[in-house]
């Protein structure tokens, strides 16, 4: 616990974001109609029911209806559609 209070400091101290210095995702949702997630790892399964996404520690499980990708890059993903959950699974890939 120590250790994440001293990131936070220093984060602060250089006026970013925490995220950025400990790999975790961004993640903003928009209700139950959209998902931003930043500082994933990779696209491992979509389609229109289910998206799958790799992170530092493990994945990132979002269940929905109509899911479509807005659009994608190395680091960031935007999917619309009627999201009904999302969920994390822990471990290394």
């Amino acid at each position: 616990m120590r250790r994440g209070r001293n990131l936070t400091r220093v984060a602060q101290w250089l006026e970013i974001p925490p995220e950025v210095l400990v790999n975790v995702p961004r993640i903003e949702v928009v209700g139950h109609l959209q998902f931003r997630v930043e500082n994933h790892r990779g696209l491992e399964k979509y389609g229109p029911d289910l998206v799958v996404l790799r992170l530092f520690e493990g994945r990132l499980v979002v269940k929905g209806k109509n899911l479509v990708i807005g659009w994608i890059d190395g680091t960031e993903i935007l999917v619309t559609g009627q999201v009904f959950s999302l969920a994390f699974q822990e471990g290394k890939h």
